[in-house]
């Protein structure tokens, strides 16, 4: 079942994430795809918010406003406190691979060739 939550405005997608894992797990999926920080954290903050935050921060073990400061889009926040909030969300990170693209060929494994041994040339002719 594919759910249509998109941004029509802040306030119809804020109702549609209120205690709606499938809608936050979707719309979260779709700012994780664009693979852009801002996105990201403005769409966690946009689930987070839809919520009882107080609700949320009990059971995220977190403070309700160290919630909002974690969320506010200043820094990084931790992954540890992404992954408790996702937790009282009811949802969860999924790592994918992204498309394969033409990479340049790795060097070749184990220790180089001293340059005394370069040097040297092996004549099969000699003793």
């Amino acid at each position: 079942m594919r759910l249509k939550v998109r941004l029509r405005g802040r306030f119809m997608l804020k109702e549609n994430l209120r205690d709606n894992p499938d809608a936050i797990a979707e719309y979260l999926t779709e700012m994780f795809d664009k693979n852009d920080i801002g996105s990201i954290l403005g769409a966690i903050k946009l689930a987070m918010t839809a919520q009882n935050v107080k609700a949320l921060a009990e059971s995220t073990g977190m403070r309700r406003d160290g919630l909002y400061k974690t969320f506010d889009g200043r820094k990084d926040p931790q992954l540890s406190r992404i992954l408790s909030l996702f937790e009282g969300l009811d949802v969860r990170i999924v790592v994918k691979p992204l498309p394969a693209r033409e990479r340049p060929p790795r060097p070749k494994l184990g220790r180089p060739v001293s340059s005394s041994k370069r040097r040297r040339v092996h004549d099969p002719l000699e003793p």
